[in-house]
């Protein structure tokens, strides 16, 4: 068993406490300041005289001095403070385990003793105890007469059990590993020295995790109803914080911060315009097809927010320069996939799943869909430099149509996803997770109508997610649900119009991924700025009846909007939504991402353990 002491002027404490009858200790280990414990009149010098009655009393017990350099007393906060640094260090350094630790309270000045309590409350101590002696013996003969006489008392106060995640350095940090704990040269008055500084980077690490445990104890009850367990750490000003309503000017910097997840981003709706448009085509020297007409090179009056919304033809228009005819160039396709991939790390997006096209972008080449898709791996691979950096997974997208050859064309583009799915099977580098049965939806092309092309897809495993519901209505949801086992739906704006399918994909966890300014440019959400009593956007009403929607951007270049700004908007298309809806958002799409559960997990862990606080 150890022994922990402190030490002022009266070095007799020390084998006081070590005489408790109750126990029996191989080591004791003594802290005092560089003053204290030296000849002052007639107090004997500590150090020589611990170590001549240890030697000739217990000569078998280990015997440590150490005195903290450059601290002579404690006159003021910063001496305290570095005091507790101190004690700190040489407790973690010396002590064996919570179990094995005895501290004695009685050494040294109150403010000494209760930072030994508060150490003990903070890593555990086997035993806390107090020394009472009447005559204050000062040397070996009165320390002898005072045992024989039974004026030595020993007050139990108990064990402290400490927190459990502050137990063993490993729980703190692995900063701490690196604090410097003692010199371990002892002297002829056989003293260690401690050296200090004047930080006390120990003392705040060790305050701010026994602060965050306070947290996450006070903060229990509530675990469940938190979108990350991390935030139950957080303090309750903080947590009220995430109560607000969020405001896009004051929230811009903590929205952009947040750690964000990308499920329904389609390649070829990236650079569509200007700048970027400019900067994929120079990235061939090889002539590319004539653009259309100049106009569809401009955004409608008003874009972003225009004031009358547009069809879906006419919005899938607007990527007419970029899309499938520039990204035939596999030069252009991999400036393309790398500049989306820095947009996606620009935006702290911590996973994206991209959709794309590979057999349409090998049509006219030399090149089969295999061979562009493998690019595209291999390209999305090369990006990711760092565990750090965006993981992107990719979605095969079917398109339907409600004439011709139509499922001919389908099924190439799900075998090509099936094929894929069984090549690339490791989770750390880019891989096919889904399919996506996209395209203009109407009576014609609902899901049912492909319910046996989809057969091998859900045979082999892969995800299947169907945009639904965009500008078809609910019947239209119906059928990806129950016709084609859909895990997400793209959009689903009908939905409420169907309350038992609502019900139905809330129960079955059916993720739903909307798409802030794509759905107000295509279907024309009012903002309150602009209509006292705009259209209902149906995110928050989702949110309550327990279906895990997500925010996401659709087509970034033709919407004009990146996926921090969709998240703003919907403090106007959804008044009153909160931080803490923000977060839930965040952590749906967590949960509905073609992840396998481990996979799942580490980005959970991930995302909660970025998340910015407030300020």
């Amino acid at each position: 068993m150890q022994l922990f002491c402190t030490l002022g002027n009266a070095w007799a404490i020390v084998p006081e406490a070590f005489l408790n009858p109750t126990t029996e200790y191989h080591e004791v280990h003594v802290l005092t300041t560089a003053s204290a414990g030296r000849a002052n009149g007639d107090v004997v010098e500590a150090a020589p005289a611990l170590a001549s009655w240890f030697a000739t009393e217990a000569p078998e017990v280990t015997l440590t001095f150490t005195r903290i350099q450059d601290l002579n007393g404690i006159d003021s906060l910063a001496d305290h403070q570095l005091f507790e640094e101190a004690l700190y260090r040489w407790y973690l350094q010396l002590r064996h385990a919570p179990g094995s630790a005895h501290l004695c309270l009685a050494g040294g000045f109150k403010t000494i003793s209760s930072s030994v309590q508060k150490m003990a409350g903070i890593f555990g101590a086997a035993e806390l105890f107090h020394v009472l002696c009447k005559n204050n013996p000062r040397d070996a003969a009165a320390i002898a007469s005072a045992h024989s006489s039974g004026l030595i008392q020993w007050v139990s106060l108990g064990p402290e059990p400490g927190w459990p995640a502050l137990r063993h350095l490993s729980a703190l940090s692995p900063e701490l590993q690196s604090f410097p704990t003692s010199e371990a040269d002892p002297n002829p008055s056989h003293t260690h020295w401690l050296t200090l500084g004047s930080e006390t980077t120990l003392l705040d690490l060790v305050t701010g995790h026994a602060q965050r445990i306070r947290n996450i104890q006070g903060n229990f009850d509530r675990l469940a109803t938190l979108p990350f367990p991390e935030l139950a750490a957080w303090n309750p000003s903080e947590l009220d914080w995430l109560d607000q309503p969020l405001d896009p000017v004051k929230d811009g910097a903590w929205v952009s911060q947040l750690p964000k997840i990308e499920l329904h981003c389609h390649l070829g709706g990236f650079a569509t315009h200007g700048a970027a448009l400019l900067g994929i085509e120079s990235a061939t020297s090889q002539p590319l097809p004539e653009r259309k007409m100049l106009s569809l090179t401009r955004h409608p009056e008003g874009w972003p927010l225009p004031a009358t919304p547009i069809s879906l033809p006419a919005y899938m228009q607007l990527g007419d320069d970029g899309g499938s005819r520039l990204l035939r160039d596999p030069a252009c396709l991999d400036a393309h996939i790398r500049a989306l991939y820095q947009h996606l790390k620009d935006q702290n997006v911590a996973y994206a799943e991209i959709r794309c096209s590979p057999a349409n972008y090998a049509k006219g080449t030399s090149l089969s869909p295999w061979d562009v898709l493998v690019n595209m791996v291999d390209c999305f691979s090369a990006c990711r430099s760092t565990p750090d950096d965006p993981h992107v997974n990719l979605i095969i997208i079917a398109t339907r149509r409600s004439e011709g050859d139509y499922r001919s064309a389908i099924s190439r583009h799900l075998s090509l996803a099936v094929t894929a799915a069984e090549h690339w099977t490791d989770p750390s580098t880019t891989q096919v997770v889904g399919v996506d049965l996209a395209g203009f939806e109407h009576e014609k092309t609902r899901a049912h109508y492909f319910r046996e092309d989809f057969t091998a897809v859900h045979r082999c495993g892969l995800a299947v997610t169907v945009h639904a519901g965009e500008n078809d209505d609910a019947e239209s949801i119906w059928s990806a649900v129950f016709d084609l086992n859909a895990r997400r739906l793209g959009h689903a704006l009908r939905l409420a119009d169907a309350p038992d399918l609502l019900h139905s994909v809330a129960s079955r966890g059916i993720g739903v991924e909307m798409c802030p300014y794509a759905n107000l440019q295509i279907r024309g959400y009012s903002l309150p700025q602009a209509d006292p009593n705009p259209g209902a956007y149906p995110l928050l009403d989702y949110l309550a009846k327990g279906i895990p929607a997500t925010v996401n951007t659709d087509n970034i270049g033709i919407s004009a909007a990146t996926l921090s700004e969709n998240i703003c908007l919907l403090s106007q298309l959804c008044p009153g939504i909160t931080r803490r809806h923000i977060l839930q958002l965040i952590s749906n799409a967590v949960g509905t991402a073609f992840l396998g559960p481990v996979q799942r997990e580490r980005l959970r862990k991930h995302i909660g353990a970025f998340l910015p606080r407030p300020g």
